[in-house]
């Protein structure tokens, strides 16, 4: 149906660009690939395709600026663009649909199939309408239904063709995996040790190159994993790109605790790769948390980390009804404001260790201080962590994920944290 139909490709991971062009070679396309967005607008100045498949997040000139060159160019303003974004960058996807994307796809969670389907079903949609006319011409020939790929069967050649493809991927995904967070690990290692620089503007120049590395790295992480089925680790990869995205924006919100956190989730992450690797786990279960805090501010900050989260949650600002809550139903995430009326959360968390099925349940603290000694008895009264406000969400978000992930992979292991995380 859409055969001979011209496809711009911009992305600049080659692997992932080379994966989708041989796709959709194979549906018959003819696809020319951009590495980059300034690349890309050069090819739209010189050739108008029939469709563009665009990442946001690219080097120098980002999707975004190739979104509005194209709704701001004569002859460019009615193509189609499909983009990809991060669903934890809810400002992003605002952006690309406030400046004319067609359809937003999650990278983390997109096969090569989804995306064609896509693609095509975009390219029906929004094919120039024929004029009304009073006869209705005959075509020269019959023409085929016209049936979205989606609900189309797919033969079965091509179902082994998509079986392969996505074995390489997996065989590569996992080849060049560890590579990737050996590279993580390695900035991060130079940006910890940069905080000792005596030269504030000179440290915070550098923190930000290295912090602006290790999100491309792991930008290029996510796809990969994506396209290669390893969507949990996809998306926990997604959350972390997005956390590195914000603290790039404001290099200063790279504190000590945001550093820690994002360490205990990258040695995380690169467990979740080989479990999910074996398949020895489940990700159909939809987590559910319990937030108890007496503030209603805090608790809409400890919300927006939840939701950037996935994480369904319950809120509460009384401990004693929280407490009567944790006796009749199960979460696998409690997160406690430590000074409120009545019970505080140190007093709450004790309490909750001593029920049956909170033994091992992740508890993480929420403070207004940051002193060493509420650190230190968060630990000892049974926590799993602690935060201190104000927090940045996307942190509390990654928190959240490493020890709900943690506890649901390696139940019989300790706690991540130690007293001064």
């Amino acid at each position: 149906m859409h055969a001979g139909k011209h496809i711009l490709i911009v992305e600049d991971d080659p692997i992932i660009a080379d994966l989708y062009q041989r796709k959709l070679t194979a549906e018959r396309f003819v696809v020319e690939l951009a590495g980059d967005g300034a690349t890309a607008i050069e090819s739209l100045k010189v050739r108008r395709p029939d469709i563009v498949l665009l990442d946001l997040l690219l080097p120098q000139v980002n999707g975004i600026e190739v979104l509005k060159f194209v709704r701001s160019t004569p002859g460019l303003q009615t193509l189609p663009v499909v983009v990809f974004t991060n669903a934890y960058l809810g400002d992003l996807v605002q952006s690309a649909w406030k400046a004319g994307a067609n359809k937003c796809l999650t990278k983390a969670i997109c096969t090569p199939r989804q995306v064609v389907g896509v693609v095509c079903a975009t390219l029906t949609e929004t094919a120039p309408k024929p004029a009304a006319s009073a006869e209705k011409p005959v075509p020269a020939e019959p023409t085929p239904p016209r049936t979205l790929p989606a609900t189309a069967s797919t033969p079965a050649s091509d179902t082994s063709s998509d079986s392969a493809m996505e074995l390489e991927m997996r065989r590569q995904f996992v080849s060049s995996s560890p590579q990737l967070l050996a590279e993580v690990r390695q900035r991060l290692q130079a940006v910890v040790k940069s905080e000792a620089d005596a030269a504030y503007l000179r440290w915070l120049e550098e923190r930000a190159q290295l912090l602006s590395e290790m999100y491309r790295t792991l930008h290029s992480l996510t796809g990969k994993a994506g396209v290669a089925g390893f969507r949990q680790c996809a998306q926990f990869s997604s959350a972390l790109e997005a956390f590195l995205r914000e603290l790039h924006q404001a290099p200063q919100n790279a504190n000590s605790s945001a550093l820690r956190t994002f360490a205990h989730a990258v040695d995380l992450l690169a467990r979740l790769l080989e479990a999910e690797g074996r398949a020895d786990h489940d990700s159909s279960v939809v987590p559910l948390a319990l937030i108890v805090d007496d503030e209603v501010f805090s608790r809409r900050s400890i919300i927006s980390g939840l939701e950037k989260a996935g994480i369904a949650y319950v809120s509460l600002e009384n401990p004693v009804e929280a407490l009567e809550m944790l006796q009749r139903q199960r979460f696998d995430l409690v997160i406690l404001d430590i000074d409120m009326p009545e019970l505080d959360g140190f007093s709450l968390c004790q309490k909750l260790r001593q029920l049956p099925d909170y033994a091992r349940t992740p508890v993480v603290f929420v403070t207004g201080t940051n002193d060493f000694q509420a650190r230190a008895r968060s630990s000892l009264v049974g926590g799993n962590d602690i935060i201190a406000k104000p927090f940045l969400p996307i942190e509390l978000a990654i928190k959240s994920l490493t020890h709900m992930y943690k506890a649901r992979l390696f139940p019989s292991e300790k706690s991540l944290a130690a007293p001064g995380a």
